[in-house]
């Protein structure tokens, strides 16, 4: 059976790439212990944050660029954090700091609103609930259109 695209490879991607010297972080402007990389792959700019801590990446938020609404850049959101650093509300600081960081950006360049869309298991209850305190508290049932799986839709226009 098909999954959901999962997150957790993002962060074990970055975390071999930060232990092997391949990454040129920069620190965010707003929150400077926030790490921050803007890339392209195959085409697509992504920007990745991450909390680091001793070398280990303790929570990562993936936004990847996406089709507008509304004529507004949309950015698809993935959010990992490794099994030890879970429950202590690290995914949700995160995603606040990164939004926070991204809506920085965006408007010193006059793009003055965006959206970030999650798209989430139905039974991915851990996750929802980052969604729900981060993005919208008025998800939108779905179907992931990669792996076929019921979910649930959050998205939040920000600015």
């Amino acid at each position: 059976m098909p999954a959901m695209t999962d997150p957790t490879h993002s962060l074990n991607g970055f975390q071999k790439a930060l232990d092997e010297g391949e990454l040129r972080l920069q620190c965010g402007e707003l929150d400077t212990e926030l790490s921050v990389l803007s890339d392209r792959p195959q085409g697509a700019m992504r920007m990745t944050y991450a909390r680091i801590q001793d070398q280990t990446v303790t929570a990562i938020a993936v936004f990847v660029l996406t089709e507008p609404i509304e004529g507004l850049p949309c950015f698809q959101l993935g959010i990992a954090v490794p099994e030890p650093h879970r429950r202590q509300g690290r995914a949700k600081s995160i995603v606040e700091a990164a939004i926070a960081e991204m809506e920085n950006g965006f408007s010193r360049n006059k793009i003055p609103a965006f959206y970030v869309e999650a798209i989430v298991g139905a039974d991915n209850v851990a996750s929802q609930r980052v969604a729900a305190a981060t993005l919208s508290d008025a998800p939108k049932a779905v179907t992931d259109q990669f792996s076929g799986i019921p979910a649930l839709q959050y998205l939040r226009k920000v600015g």
